[in-house]
């Protein structure tokens, strides 16, 4: 059944071991040529037809034995050559690790004595570690082991999140460990953790070196890229620092702001934790877009189709000098269906509606400086322009419009930006100001939702509503529950429906229905399958609110 390159009694008992927990054939070889760090032993290879053992690896039972157990469980459970699309290279570490945990589990689920395996083929680690390869071999130790403990918040989250990730959508469920592994890079890169992927391996010498799972095309090839955004050009030779564009070790220059205490609400209490988060509201400088290509506007532009003629006749209305008919025939239809009609009947000379005051808020989390679905842009980039679209189209229209961004980083430290307030008309300068903003931290979307509620209660009396554009569910690296940040936004919402202020989420995830439904309610949010969808349904959203 099994077929080896070398007759000698080791590689035959690996061979019949991996033949046994795989059910595959494959060759079994012994691993030539050195590590690609100088500074670390090489790791396995495993293909869909061979499986390259180091020799330090061959010579000792116990990391043989492991793996050829781990090799098993990839060829069981994970899907080779899978797209590594955009992945970052700390991004791909950690999925690496998130994977390498979840088929060693569905293989000890199957055969539970593996388990003594890969614990005893543990590396020694540093336990206070803080650079990639010690976060991620504590981490590792963390899902594999229940007894270890460790005190770092991000291995803590991670092991906390994989067993809510377990429990809510089974081991079997890649796509769901996908998108925990995208949560912990993140956080990483929040924490400012850097990766040097010339000299990061895996850290567990009985695991393979990962290129069984992924494909790399031309998109993901460049190892030089950061975690957050593109790499910048390099600056002119006699270039100072002063000119030199921040990287993402650096925090945009902007003034300290004024800071804001709000609530956050904690449904496992059931309360509101008071003065719990810290709100920092700056107002940018104008960006200098010297050396940031130009943000292009889509090919069909969105105009509003509401009319700014205040003179109008107002129709279903209680009282009037003529009859509604579409009114009426709504009635008629309602009293088929055994419905409660509307009692508006008619029609009577008026003016518009007040002009209403829509805030635009901007989600400025690390997520959104990804490529976006069905875009060769950022997801940032495609929010901006649409944001741009709709303040031209909406201060034409005379209603008053503000764009404001925010990110966050633990709850002391949410960023909200004032790129364009109401009142300010859409010059040169703002347009830098929003083209400018740049992709870092978290979504802590229950504080600034509060933030920006406050903001609007001082404008004039009139309809006030807040349009929150985001791509995910709401995250931050200090929370460890899921839905805790879901339940605080929730409690936001409300919070500031009682003051007047209705809120509206337009979200970039085929899969947002259920948390974005708990947060708006019904009726009240759009989910745009990919970034091309999103200015025409942010365009449509604006539509509905004026016309109130």
């Amino acid at each position: 059944m099994y077929r080896a390159d070398a007759d000698t009694p080791t590689l035959a008992a690996l061979g019949l071991l991996l033949g046994g927990l795989s059910r595959r054939t494959l060759t079994l070889q012994t691993l030539a040529g050195a590590s690609p760090s100088p500074s670390a032993a090489p790791r396995a290879v495993l293909s869909t037809t061979h499986l390259l053992l180091p020799a330090a690896v061959m010579q000792d039972a116990t990391l043989a034995r492991a793996a050829i157990a781990h090799a098993a469980a990839h060829l069981l459970y994970s899907s080779p050559a899978q797209a590594a699309g955009t992945l970052k290279p700390l991004g791909l570490a950690v999925a690496s690790m998130i994977e390498d945990a979840r088929v060693e589990a569905l293989l000890m689920q199957r055969l539970p004595g593996v388990r003594r395996w890969f614990l005893q083929a543990q590396p020694a680690h540093d336990p206070h570690g803080l650079d990639v390869p010690s976060l991620l071999a504590r981490l590792g130790r963390a899902l594999l082991d229940g007894h270890y403990a460790d005190g770092n918040h991000w291995v803590h989250k991670g092991r906390t999140l994989f067993a809510a990730t377990r429990h809510d959508h089974g081991l079997a469920d890649h796509a769901a460990f996908r998108r925990l592994a995208s949560i912990l890079a993140n956080d990483l890169g929040q924490m400012r953790v850097r990766l040097d992927p010339q000299q990061c391996v895996v850290p567990a010498a009985y695991r393979d070196d990962h290129s069984y799972l992924w494909q790399h095309g031309a998109t993901a090839d460049d190892t030089t890229e950061a975690l957050q955004v593109p790499a910048a050009p390099p600056p002119p030779a006699d270039a100072s620092a002063a000119d030199t564009p921040p990287t993402d070790a650096e925090e945009q220059p902007i003034d300290e702001g004024i800071c804001h205490l709000y609530p956050e609400w904690d449904y496992r209490l059931q309360r509101e934790r008071t003065d719990w988060c810290t709100v920092r509201e700056v107002v940018p400088p104008a960006a200098t877009l010297h050396g940031l290509p130009p943000a292009a506007e889509p090919a069909t532009p969105w105009r509003s189709r509401r009319r700014l003629s205040r003179n109008q006749r107002l129709r279903r209305q209680w009282e009037g000098d003529d009859l509604d008919l579409d009114a009426a025939i709504d009635v008629q239809v309602e009293r088929r269906l055994a419905l409660a009609p509307d009692g508006r009947l008619f029609v009577r000379p008026g003016i518009e509606a007040p002009r209403c005051s829509v805030l635009v808020l901007l989600d400025l989390s690390a997520s959104t400086g990804d490529v976006a679905a069905g875009s060769t842009q950022p997801l940032l980039a495609v929010e901006q322009q649409a944001a741009l679209l709709l303040a031209r189209a909406a201060q034409a229209g005379h209603d008053r419009i503000a764009i404001h961004g925010f990110a966050s980083n633990t709850r002391a430290a949410v960023q909200y930006l004032r790129l364009l307030d109401f009142g300010t008309p859409l010059d040169a300068a703002h347009t830098q100001r929003i083209l400018g903003t740049r992709a870092a931290g978290s979504t802590r979307i229950g504080a600034a939702l509060r933030h920006a509620t406050r903001c609007l209660l001082a404008e004039p009396a009139g309809p006030r509503a807040i349009v929150l554009i985001t791509d995910g569910a709401p995250s931050d690296i200090d929370v460890f529950d899921a839905r805790y940040l879901t339940e605080d936004a929730r409690a936001a919402v409300l919070a500031a429906r009682r003051l007047g202020v209705q809120c509206h989420g337009l979200v970039v995830d085929p899969g947002a229905d259920a948390y974005v439904r708990r947060i708006f309610g019904w009726r009240n949010y759009r989910v745009a399958e990919t970034a091309a969808q999103l200015p025409r349904q942010l365009g449509e959203l604006y539509d509905r609110l004026a016309a109130r």
